[in-house]
């Protein structure tokens, strides 16, 4: 089963690009949840909200969500930060350094790499009944419902979706930090520390 036989998108309000201007081109493109993303974010929400024996967990916040997800998508850089805490160079042999990175490339902002489509992608999740939202102590908390769990599993056993089921593997192993933590992981990196607001990482 692939994100595309399972996830649908639309433009927000329904509004197409200005006329002339290709769709992937368009300003509006960047806010908007593609299948690819959806599948993704809820792969991430699931692998870090899987409840354990003696209580339900969630995903915390979407700072936390932003940079697990850039690890995700960054071959090259969850390398180096899976190097840096704890993973040895066997544990990480299967991720592709040279790997372009995944969907559309994400920007710099003010607690580092941040996706404008999150709002959107977290809505169509949210109001489909495959993510559910509880407000924590600081900011709010997201799991897969029973409807995404399932959904979720059916992604994962699909081939394709092995390099992402690895990388989520190593990141619930050796980075499960809070948000914060992960903001200083990621201000390790040059490319992030040296990125002017809003441009685009490499």
């Amino acid at each position: 089963m692939t994100p595309q036989a399972t996830m649908t998108a639309a433009p927000p309000n329904g509004v197409p690009p200005p006329p002339g201007l290709p769709d992937d081109e368009s300003p509006r493109a960047r806010f908007r949840p593609s299948r690819e993303a959806e599948a993704r974010i809820l792969l991430l929400i699931d692998a870090f909200s899987r409840k354990n024996k003696t209580q339900e967990r969630y995903l915390e916040g979407r700072i936390k969500l932003a940079k697990l997800d850039f690890l995700l998508r960054y071959p090259r850089h969850l390398r180096q930060v899976l190097l840096a805490h704890g993973a040895s160079p066997e544990q990480i042999a299967g991720i592709d350094p040279d790997e372009a990175p995944l969907d559309a490339r994400m920007m710099r902002y003010r607690y580092g790499p941040w996706d404008p489509s999150y709002y959107a992608v977290l809505g169509s999740l949210i109001g489909r009944g495959l993510v559910d939202v509880k407000p924590l102590d600081k900011g709010f908390g997201y799991r897969t419902s029973v409807a995404g769990a399932g959904l979720a599993a059916a992604i994962r056993a699909d081939d394709s979706f092995d390099p992402i089921n690895q990388r989520l593997t190593l990141l619930r192993r050796y980075l499960d930090r809070s948000g914060n933590v992960l903001k200083n992981y990621l201000y390790e990196i040059p490319e992030i520390v040296d990125a002017a607001w809003h441009e685009d990482l490499t």
